[in-house]
């Protein structure tokens, strides 16, 4: 089950061998695993969220992205009264000069591409968006998948319902966020144990990385009923 924030605070107490409050403050401790809960998701990508909410409005490009996206994975779109899901192809500003030429508003019923300009947290010229070409020409959704951020604790000493909320981690590595904060702890308090216990935990982010990956052990594979976008010396070739 989810490790609750005053758990995951005993727990790193217990690895910094101080059981009561001395030298490492909660507030302090969960700044730790603020952050270490943010290199987490950062490096791994392992906390994936299905945005539908996200309404396609006739005429318009550029839509606002959710402000914890960590990087984009997948946009579908989905027009208004339709159960049938179009993807949309991500590229680029360079590519898709070659697409859209000098006309980047031109409306077909759904789109095919986007771009995505500015960046997280960004405002007014930098805000973090997506550009659809073509233009939707009739209403719908888009479904943004996308990784993000966890959710970041307040000071628990000043609001002390902080302390039942749950670690946003992937089930099976909070361990990786109590080694995160410990060694922060360690490295201030001059302790060269820091270094041992920042070695366990980069040997877990690299584990973790590669197995959420694609959350499956499978060879991936694209299954085709036609030669269509097969490389011609793949079936035309003669025998002798």
């Amino acid at each position: 089950m989810p490790q609750a924030l005053s758990d995951a605070i005993r727990r790193v107490r217990s690895k910094v061998d101080e059981t009561t409050v001395r030298f490492w403050t909660d507030t302090e401790i969960t700044d730790w695993i603020n952050d270490g809960l943010r290199d987490i998701a950062r490096r791994a990508e392992d906390l994936q969220s299905f945005n539908t909410s996200v309404s396609a409005v006739v005429g318009t490009a550029k839509y606002a992205l959710p402000s914890d996206v960590v990087r984009v994975h997948r946009v579908e779109f989905v027009p208004t009264g339709s159960t049938q899901t179009y993807p949309v192809r991500p590229s680029t500003y360079q590519e898709m000069d070659q697409v859209w030429g000098i006309n980047q508003v031109q409306q077909s019923s759904y789109p095919s591409f986007f771009v995505i300009f500015g960046y997280p947290g960004g405002t007014g010229a930098s805000a973090h968006q997506i550009q659809c070409y073509p233009v939707p020409a009739q209403t719908g959704t888009f479904n943004i998948i996308y990784y993000r951020l966890p959710y970041r604790f307040l000071d628990p000493i000043a609001n002390p319902g902080e302390l039942a909320k749950s670690l946003e981690v992937v089930e099976g590595w909070d361990d990786a966020v109590v080694e995160y904060a410990g060694y922060q702890a360690l490295k201030k308090d001059r302790n060269p144990l820091w270094k041992d216990m920042k070695e366990e935990y980069e040997e877990k982010m690299q584990y973790l990385i590669d197995v959420t990956r694609q959350w499956h052990d499978q060879q991936r594979f694209v299954m085709t009923s036609t030669m269509m976008g097969q490389p011609q010396w793949l079936y035309e070739f003669m025998d002798g």
